[in-house]
Formats: structure tokens, sequence, C-alpha cells
């Protein structure tokens, strides 16, 4: 087994680790000297932390709190979240709509009806292999035509 991560070390200190994990973590301390070094390191700098001193508030700041927050009924299906989130789906709307109407205005009445002329496509039809004109109709232009 490789070493483990110092996040396993720090785990097995606290005694968060599941007992099939914990085994074999033991199992390869008892060989490793490195890891049973980082793992009394582990160990002193908890009980250095253990060893502080816990301040005190001077008052119950839970208590404060729950003072301050307002109480509320459970809700439940659509009266829970309908409160919260109707201004938002109103600002939605106004906003599409909006934007609709302004996209309207810029491009002018009919704009959104009209449709294009075929001749207009026509630029974009595939040139057959070897050929040079873009449009049939640029290629069959007389001399005289300027």
């Amino acid at each position: 087994m490789a070493c483990p991560r110092t996040e396993d070390l720090s785990a097995l200190v606290d005694h968060a680790l599941p007992a099939r994990r914990q085994a074999a973590l033991q199992r390869h301390l008892d060989a490793c000297p490195l890891c049973r070094q980082q793992l009394g390191a582990l160990q002193a700098l908890r009980l250095q932390l253990q060893g502080l001193p816990s301040p005190a508030l001077g008052f119950d700041l839970p208590a404060q709190l729950q003072d301050r927050l307002p109480r509320r009924r459970a809700r439940r299906g659509v009266a829970a979240w309908l409160p919260n989130w109707l201004p938002a789906g109103l600002a939605a709307g106004a906003a599409l709509a909006s934007g609709l109407w302004l996209g309207g205005l810029l491009l002018g009445p009919g704009a959104l009806v009209a449709t294009p002329a075929p001749a207009l496509a026509r630029v974009f039809d595939p040139v057959p292999p070897g050929g040079l004109c873009a449009a049939a109709e640029i290629c069959r232009l007389t001399r005289s035509r300027p």
C-alpha cells in the first residue's frame, strides 16, 4: 500500500474513517515509520488545539438571532414558491415583451412577415465543378452589356 494522504491520517486522528479503511491504515502504519511520525505530529497538533481557550461571547447569540428572524409557517405546494418567484417571473415576462416590441420597431412594419426573393438566394447555389460563375445570369452576359 502506498503512503496515505495527510487528509486520511487526519481523519484517523479524528476517528472519522470507516472501520475497513481504519484497519488498512493501521496495517500500513505498523510498517511505515514516516507515516507513524506524521500521525504523531497530527495527534500532537490536535491536543494543542484542544488546549486553546474557548472565548466567551458574554451574551447568547443564537437567542438574539432567533428573536430577529421572522416566524413563518411552513407552506406546501405552489403556495410555497409562488410569492418568492412571482416578481421575478413578471419582470422576465415584461423584459421579453418589451424586447420583442423594440425589435419590431427596429425592423419596421412587415419585416417579420416578408420572405426573401428566390432570385437573391440563387447566389448561394452550388457552382458546378470547374465553373467560375456564382450565378448563371452573370455567365450569360454579352460583351455589349456593362
